[in-house]
C-alpha cells in the first residue's frame, strides 16, 4: 500500500491531474504431474499498473518492481504517454468512491501453512486412485495451482484500499485403453479454499469418463433435446453473455442486449444475476479493482433484463452508478466492466429427475471448442467429446464426435425446458444442469 500511494503522489508532482496505482503482489505454487509429480515450483512477483489523466488525456504504463527508482521511471513515462495521448471526450474522472461490501470466503490462511509434503502426498494419493480404478486406465497429465494475491490500489482522491484473496485450480486427465479403443477423461475444479477440492472425486471421475466412453461413436445428424452437464453450460454462460451484459460493449453498440432494458430477453424460468458477494466464488471480493464496493446485481429476472454491469468510466458515461465490476485480468491492465460471479439462478429439479423427464435426447458430459462460439451473433458451436443417448428417461449407449450448434438467445428465450438444482463452477461461471428443448447435432452423416 505503501507503494501504491508513493506511486500516486509522484505522478501528481510529475504533472498529472489524477492518478491511480494498482499494485499486485502474486505467489504462486504450481505442480505438474503425469504418472508420478514430475515439478514443482514456486514463482513470486509485484507488479504496478500506473493510469494516470491530465484533463482528459489518459494513458496506463505498468512495471515489475524492483525498487523505488523503478517506480519513478514509471511514473515519467505514464505522464510522457498521457501527454502525447488523444483527449477522451467521455473521460470525467477515477473512482471517487472506494468502498468494502461484506464479501467473504475469498482469502484461506491456511494456504500459508500448507507443506509441500503434504501436497505431493494429495497428489500422489489421486494419482494412485486413477491407476487403480481399471487395470485399463492410466493417469496421463494434470497440473495444480496455489494462488496467493494481494491486490493493493491508491489513487489521487485520498482513496485506498487493499485485499487478499487466494485461488486453487486442478485438473487431472486419465486414459483407458482396451485392444483398438481408446478414450479419455478429464475433470477440474477451481476454489478458494484448498479443503473445497475433492482430490479423490476428481481421480475417479477422470478414470470413470475414460472408461465409460471406451465405445462412444459418432450419432447421426439430427435435432434432438439435450441436457448439459451443469459446469459445461457455466463456461458457455461465460462465453456467451459475460461480454453482452457489459456496459462497455453496450455503450460501444457491440452487445446484442442494447436498449433491451426492461424486455423479455429470456424464458420466465431463466433467473441471471452477478454477485461479487457471493461466499466462496472465484471473483468474490469487498471491492474491485478501482476500489469500489461490490454488491448483487440482477441481471435477467424471471426472463425480463434488468441491469448492464458498470465500473466508474461506463457508470459516469452512462449517468448511472458502477455496479463495482471493474476487473483487471492483470497489473499492466486497463479495468473494465466485467462479471464478478456470473451465475444461472437454480431450480429445483436434480440430475436424476431432469434425465428421467427426458424421451430421447443426448447428455452433453465434455465439450470443447465452445470458447469460440460468437458472443454478438448468440451462435453456440462446441464438439461434443464425452456424452451419451437418453433413452426413456435413462442413459444409454455413449457418444463422442459430434458438434452441436444453436442461437444462444434463442435458447435463453424459449430452449431452456428445465433448470437444474445443482450448482458448480467453470471459473467465475456458475450454472446447474439444464435441458435444452432442441439442439442441431452434426454427426456422422
Amino acid at each position: 500500500m505503501e507503494l501504491a500511494e508513493v506511486s500516486v503522489k509522484k505522478a501528481l508532482k510529475a504533472g498529472a491531474t489524477e492518478a491511480e496505482a494498482y499494485l499486485k503482489r502474486t505467489k504462486e505454487i504450481r505442480v505438474e504431474f503425469a504418472q508420478e509429480i514430475e515439478n514443482l515450483k514456486t514463482i513470486e512477483s509485484l507488479g504496478i499498473g500506473l493510469r494516470v489523466a491530465l484533463d482528459k488525456k489518459v494513458a496506463i504504463y505498468s512495471t515489475s518492481i524492483l525498487d523505488e527508482s523503478e517506480i519513478s521511471e514509471a511514473v515519467a513515462k505514464a505522464v510522457k504517454m498521457a501527454k502525447v495521448a488523444p483527449e477522451d471526450p467521455d473521460w470525467r474522472h477515477m473512482n471517487k468512491k472506494f468502498g468494502k461490501s461484506n464479501a467473504q470466503g475469498y482469502y484461506d490462511d491456511k494456504l500459508k501453512t500448507l507443506e509441500y509434503p503434504r501436497i505431493v502426498e494429495t497428489l500422489s494419493s489421486a494419482i494412485d486412485l486413477i491407476r487403480d480404478y481399471d487395470k485399463r486406465v492410466t493417469p496421463t497429465r494434470g497440473a495444480l495451482t496455489l494462488l496467493e494475491s494481494t491486490i493493493s490500489i491508491s489513487n489521487s482522491y485520498n482513496e485506498s484500499c487493499e485485499r487478499k484473496e487466494t485461488t486453487i485450480g486442478v485438473w487431472m486427465s486419465a486414459k483407458a485403453e482396451e485392444g483398438n479403443l481408446k478414450s479419455t477423461g478429464d475433470e477440474s475444479q477451481e476454489a478458494r479454499f484448498w479443503k473445497e477440492i475433492n482430490f479423490k472425486e476428481l481421480a475417479v471421475k477422470a478414470a470413470e469418463k475414460a472408461v465409460k466412453t471406451l465405445k462412444a461413436k459418432p450419432i447421426s445428424s439430427q435435432k434432438t433435446s439435450a441436457v448439459v452437464r451443469n459446469q459445461i453450460f457455466a463456461n458457455i454462460l461465460g462465453v456467451l453473455l459475460s461480454g453482452p451484459v457489459s456496459a462497455d460493449w453496450v455503450q460501444k453498440g457491440r452487445s446484442p442486449l442494447s436498449n433491451k432494458l426492461g424486455t423479455k430477453t429470456a424464458s420466465e424460468n431463466v433467473n441471471v444475476l452477478d454477485d461479487g458477494l457471493m461466499r466462496g466464488g472465484l471473483r468474490t471480493r469487498p471491492f474491485d479493482d478501482e476500489g469500489h464496493s461490490t454488491q448483487m446485481t440482477p441481471i435477467i429476472e424471471n426472463g425480463i433484463l434488468k441491469n448492464y454491469l458498470y465500473d466508474t468510466y461506463t457508470a459516469l458515461k452512462g449517468n448511472v452508478e458502477s455496479t463495482g465490476n471493474a476487473q483487471r485480468f492483470d497489473y499492466w491492465m486497463s479495468p473494465q466492466p466485467l462479471p464478478n460471479n456470473l451465475i444461472l439462478k437454480p431450480g429445483k429439479a436434480s440430475f436424476e429427475e431432469i434425465v428421467r423427464e427426458t424421451k430421447n435426447g443426448i447428455f452433453v458430459e465434455e465439450t470443447i471448442g465452445e470458447w469460440l462460439s460468437n458472443p454478438v451473433s448468440g451462435n453456440l458451436n462446441a464438439t461434443v467429446t464425452h456424452g451419451y443417448f437418453i433413452k426413456n428417461g435413462e442413459l444409454m449407449e455413449p457418444i463422442k464426435g459430434v458438434v452441436i450448434s444453436g442461437n444462444f438467445y434463442e435458447l435463453l428465450k424459449s430452449g431452456i425446458e428445465i433448470v437444474g438444482s445443482d450448482l458448480r463452477n467453470s471459473m467465475q461461471n456458475y450454472s446447474p444442469t439444464v435441458k435444452l428443448t432442441q439442439l442441431t447435432i452434426a454427426g456422422k452423416d
